[in-house]
């Protein structure tokens, strides 16, 4: 089979084309021919290595890719050759406190697709038989690949924020995959939304999706824009996606009571938090790194019964993941990026 392989630490110039033995599925493993596969910021991470987890090359990157199941090993009962299936990025231990108390996004030994096991730039790809969620018949493959962010978006904001119709949220980094994700699922929730980005163009298209106010935070500061819109009171939630400075600015401008959660953090993983402000407000920060197969599939439902579908940047073909990831890297798009593998 075709794979992009990535031949060692490096940009973009250390994945390349190449032939790879087919995978053969093993006792509950399963392997899935391939329709699209998604590229994220942990692959760049991975790529460049900065993720701190253990490759062995040749390496596939990819944690995530839709397509139909082709051949599955014995005792993995759950599935048949023919079904159409997302995969779940996560190989979790079933053994640890967060796995028994059925919070599989808190295994303290999960393992990663694409990190630790060979990902999904490819065009098959073998996972263990619980790494897999059934597509509804009525979502396309592109259209269920797209979908993805919306569970990151879920986990944040419906777990974990539990964002209620009329709540004002702050989304910032908004123009990239799980930003404007979160703008999407944040106005189909009746939630006021407020979307900050780094360009007015991103803005315009941020309106579209739904959002309420727009900040575009190269050309007004971050904390005079949210005194602008949200005034003395102040937003109810916020979805951020990078930590770092802008992080800082939203969590001072929550009401009392207010709640952030937080997906990334590429804009600095260190931050400084006035603790005597944090208790005296009653303010939450809550750290959300992985979603659930149950809200995987529950996102899958809900874009078949009104959740619109997030942006899509571009759909590359799966020989031209390195000028995906040259697209990424400068961070001039605007939602997903896809691969196109068959």
């Amino acid at each position: 089979m075709k794979a992009v392989v990535m031949t060692g630490f490096g940009g973009s110039e250390v994945l390349e084309v190449r032939e790879v033995p087919d995978p053969e599925p093993g006792p509950r493993e399963v392997v899935v021919r391939l329709d699209h596969a998604a590229l994220n910021h942990l692959d760049l991470d991975i790529c460049n290595g900065v993720a701190g987890m253990q490759v062995v090359f040749p390496h596939v990157l990819g944690t995530e890719g839709v397509g139909v199941i082709e051949a599955v090993g014995t005792g993995a009962q759950a599935w048949t050759a023919g079904q159409r299936v997302g995969t779940f990025a996560f190989r979790t231990c079933g053994d640890c406190l967060g796995c028994r108390s059925g919070r599989e996004n808190m295994c303290a030994r999960v393992t990663t697709l694409g990190g630790q096991q060979w990902g999904a730039y490819a065009e098959r790809i073998r996972v263990r038989d619980d790494q897999l969620v059934a597509l509804p018949d009525a979502l396309s493959f592109e259209d269920a690949m797209a979908s993805y962010k919306l569970a990151t978006a879920w986990e944040g904001l419906v777990e974990t924020a539990a964002l209620q119709p009329g709540e004002s949220v702050l989304v910032t980094g908004a123009g990239g995959g799980v930003g404007s994700a979160a703008v999407v699922l944040a106005h189909h929730l009746g939630a006021r939304v407020i979307a900050a980005s780094g360009s007015d163009e991103k803005n315009e298209r941020l309106t579209a999706l739904g959002a309420d106010d727009v900040i575009n935070y190269q050309a007004e500061p971050l904390a005079d824009a949210l005194a602008r819109i949200a005034g003395d009171d102040g937003v109810d939630a916020v979805f951020d996606v990078a930590a770092g400075p802008h992080l800082v600015t939203a969590v001072r401008a929550l009401r009392w009571g207010g709640r952030a959660v937080v997906v990334g953090a590429h804009g600095g993983e260190r931050i400084e938090v006035d603790m005597l402000d944090l208790f005296r407000r009653h303010v939450a920060i809550h750290g959300c790194g992985r979603y659930t197969r149950a809200i995987l599939a529950a996102v899958f439902e809900a874009r078949c019964t009104g959740l619109p579908k997030p942006p899509v940047h571009a759909v590359f073909p799966l020989a031209e993941a390195a000028d995906a990831h040259r697209v990424m890297h400068s961070r001039k798009f605007f939602g997903r990026l896809l691969l196109r593998v068959t």
